[in-house]
C-alpha cells in the first residue's frame, strides 16, 4: 500500500479515537454541581499525628490530631484511618472546621487489633474542602510515641491472657481496723479457662500513683496459671502511696492495677485491670481514712 494512503488512514484513525475520548469524558463529567473528590497530593499546610492521653487509654480511644498551618480555613468533610494492626472502623463522617493556623484533635473509638499483622504506616484518607473545592488526599500520620504499636501490644496481650484466665477484681475492699490503723486487702481472683494448653506467669503488680504494696511499692507475685486449673485468689495488702488530698481529687488511673504477665505464646507486658465503681469508692475512702484526710473524691 502506498505511503500516502497509510498516512491518510492513520490520520482518520487518530481523529476517530479523539472523538471517542471526548465523548467518553462528557459521559462521566459531574453534573448539577456535585462535589467529586479528586485524587491529589496532600496539602502542604496540613499534617496529622496520632496521640492518646491517659483518659483515652482507659476509654480505649485514639486521638487523630490535624494541624493546619495555612492562612485560609478548611473543612475536613470526613476521614478514615487505616493501618495493618487495627481492624477497619477508625473513621469520621461529620465535618470538622479547621481555621487558619489552627489544630483540632478528634477522638475515635478504637476497633479490635489484628494480632498477626506486620506493623505498617498509619495512613489517613482525608476528604477536605478548601477554596478550590473538595479534594481527596492521603496523609501518613506521625506517631511519635508509638501509640498504635502500644495499643496493638496491649490488646493482643489481653487476648492471650483471656485464653488462660480471667482476672477479676473484687467488688469491695476487704479491711480490718479503723482510722490510721486501718489495713486493707484487694482480693484478686484468677478464673482459668475450662480447657486448653495456654498458660501464663504473673510476675508482679505495679503500684500506682494512689496505691502501693503495704511493704513497698509493687506486689511481687511470681505465680503460674494454666487453663484448666481451678480458681485461685491472691490478696494484695494495700496502703496509700502518699497522703495528699490532691491525689484523690485529681486521680485518673490510681485504682487501675498494672499486672506484669508473660503468656505461653510469647506475649509479655503490662495488662491494666480497672477497679469496679464500688471498689474504687472503697479505695478512695480507705485512702482518706488511713491518711486522716477529710476529702471527697471529684467523682
Amino acid at each position: 500500500m502506498p505511503c500516502a494512503r497509510l498516512a491518510h488512514r492513520s490520520t482518520r484513525l487518530a481523529l476517530a479515537a479523539s472523538v471517542i475520548a471526548v465523548a467518553l469524558t462528557a459521559c462521566v463529567a459531574p453534573t448539577g454541581g456535585v462535589d467529586t473528590p479528586s485524587d491529589s497530593d496532600a496539602p502542604d499546610d496540613v499534617s496529622v499525628s496520632i496521640q492518646q492521653g491517659r483518659l483515652d487509654v482507659v476509654a480505649h480511644r485514639l486521638v487523630v490530631r490535624f494541624q493546619h498551618d495555612g492562612d485560609q480555613p478548611i473543612t475536613i468533610e470526613g476521614f478514615s484511618v487505616r493501618t495493618p494492626t487495627l481492624e477497619p472502623g477508625l473513621e469520621r463522617s461529620t465535618p470538622v472546621e479547621l481555621g487558619a493556623r489552627d489544630a483540632v484533635a478528634v477522638r475515635l473509638d478504637l476497633p479490635a487489633s489484628v494480632c498477626d499483622a506486620k506493623p505498617g504506616p498509619v495512613v489517613v484518607d482525608l476528604r477536605y474542602r478548601a477554596a478550590g473545592g473538595v479534594s481527596h488526599a492521603e496523609l501518613v500520620a506521625s506517631d511519635a510515641f508509638d501509640t498504635v504499636a502500644r495499643v496493638n501490644a496491649a490488646d493482643c496481650l489481653a487476648e492471650s491472657v483471656a485464653r488462660v484466665a480471667a482476672i477479676a477484681m473484687p467488688e469491695r475492699l476487704r479491711s480490718t481496723g479503723t482510722g490510721v490503723e486501718r489495713r486493707a486487702f484487694i482480693d484478686v481472683v484468677f478464673e482459668p479457662a475450662g480447657s486448653g494448653s495456654a498458660s501464663m506467669r504473673v510476675s508482679r503488680v505495679y503500684g500506682t500513683t494512689l496505691l502501693n504494696a503495704e511493704d513497698g511499692v509493687d506486689w511481687t507475685l511470681g505465680i503460674d496459671i494454666a487453663a484448666g486449673d481451678g480458681p485461685s485468689t491472691i490478696s494484695l495488702p494495700v496502703r496509700p502511696a502518699r497522703c495528699d488530698a490532691h491525689a484523690i481529687a485529681d486521680d485518673k488511673r490510681g485504682t487501675i492495677l498494672p499486672f506484669e504477665l508473660e503468656t505461653s505464646d510469647g506475649r509479655a507486658g503490662r495488662l491494666d485491670v480497672p477497679s469496679h465503681d464500688a471498689l474504687k469508692a472503697d479505695l478512695y475512702a480507705y485512702y482518706a481514712e488511713r491518711c486522716g484526710l477529710d476529702v471527697r473524691p471529684a467523682g
